[in-house]
C-alpha cells in the first residue's frame, strides 16, 4: 500500500523536472520565433529560401521550424511550427527532416569530444534529411 503514493510522488516531481527543462527550450524559441514572424526579417527568410522550400513542396515560411531544429532539437522545430499554418503533409514533412537533422551543434561537438568524423556524420545526415524530406513531401502529398 506504502508503494503506490510514492510512485505517484515520485512520478509528479520527475514529470514536473521534464516539463521544467523542456519549457527552458521551448519558451524562449516560441518567443523569438512571434517575434520573427511579426518582423521586417520574416518576409526577407521567405524569400530567400522559398526556392529550397518548394524542393519539398514547403512554403517559404517552413525554414523556421527546420532552422530551428538543426540548432535545437525537435522540441524547438515544434515550438516554431506551431506559429504557422502548415497542413498535415506539410508538418509530416517539417518533422521528418528534422527526425534526421537536428541538434546539429551538439552533435557534432559530442563527434569531436569521442572521436568521431563529426563533419562526415553531418554530411551524411543532412544529404539524408534531404532525401528524405523530398521522399515525404510526396508521399504526404498523396496519403495525407
Amino acid at each position: 500500500m506504502n508503494r503506490l503514493p510514492r510512485t505517484i510522488r515520485d512520478g509528479f516531481f520527475h514529470g514536473f523536472k521534464i516539463t521544467a527543462t523542456l519549457m527552458k527550450v521551448v519558451l524562449p524559441v516560441y518567443a523569438v520565433v512571434v517575434l520573427l514572424k511579426y518582423s521586417p526579417v520574416m518576409p526577407f527568410l521567405e524569400r530567400l529560401f522559398r526556392p529550397a522550400m518548394g524542393f519539398f513542396l514547403l512554403p517559404g515560411e517552413a525554414v523556421m521550424p527546420l532552422l530551428a531544429g538543426v540548432f535545437t532539437d525537435e522540441y524547438g522545430s515544434i515550438a516554431t511550427a506551431v506559429q504557422f499554418d502548415f497542413t498535415t503533409a506539410q508538418i509530416t514533412t517539417i518533422a521528418m527532416i528534422c527526425l534526421v537533422f537536428h541538434s546539429i551543434p551538439v552533435e557534432f561537438a559530442l563527434c569531436q569530444r569521442i572521436g568521431l568524423p563529426g563533419g562526415k556524420l553531418i554530411l551524411y545526415r543532412f544529404f539524408a534529411a534531404i532525401f528524405i524530406g523530398f521522399v515525404t513531401a510526396r508521399i504526404g502529398g498523396i496519403y495525407l
